[in-house]
């Protein structure tokens, strides 16, 4: 029997600190590898705690508009992982003085099949001192020997030491700063 998925919903209080979670928040977490990030970690701190520098203007940005609207604000966003690809919208609306904020999959597909990344390609997306640049929106991985390329690596994402730098790539920069 197929699990039904639950929508990860959230409330921020008016300093946009987490005040509650449902479970689906924590069922999200786990299922992608999240640390420090279960229900007991993020009460009473921040969201931007949890979020990219590169985004954090964005989400100020809809977070304040969110409060001056009745009704919902929405945006769809990417979250996807080695093995899926996944879209989500997120919806955000006022309550009170708190935000409700609840994220729902849109769009959940295998990841096509490709090829493994062969060893000696791993280092187009790593610099010298090991770092490789990820898009904090898609999670495409920037190639350094041609800085205007972003692509999927899913052996990218699995790798738990490698050291990340979040960047927007060239599409998601025109699409959340247009």
């Amino acid at each position: 029997m197929k699990s039904r998925r639950v929508d990860v919903i959230f409330l921020l209080d008016h300093e946009l600190r987490f005040v509650d979670c449902n479970p689906g928040w924590g069922t999200f977490a786990a299922q992608n590898g999240g640390r420090g990030i279960f229900r007991a970690d993020i009460l009473g701190k921040s969201i931007f705690d949890f979020v990219p520098d590169v985004l954090r203007d964005f989400y100020v940005h809809k977070y304040w508009f969110a409060r001056r609207l009745e009704g919902w604000t929405e945006l769809d966003y990417h979250c996807s992982s080695p093995e899926k690809i996944r879209l989500f919208r997120m919806g955000i609306t006022p309550v009170g003085t708190e935000l409700l904020v609840m994220n729902h999959l849109l769009l959940e597909e295998d990841c096509a099949i490709r090829p493994p990344l062969h060893e000696a390609d791993i280092p187009k997306y790593i610099s010298p001192d090991g770092f490789a640049t990820r898009c904090a929106n898609c999670r495409k991985t920037e190639r350094r020997d041609d800085p205007a390329t972003w692509d999927w690596v899913p052996e990218l994402l699995q790798s738990s030491d490698l050291k990340i730098s979040y960047g927007l790539c060239p599409r998601c920069a025109t699409a959340l700063y247009p």
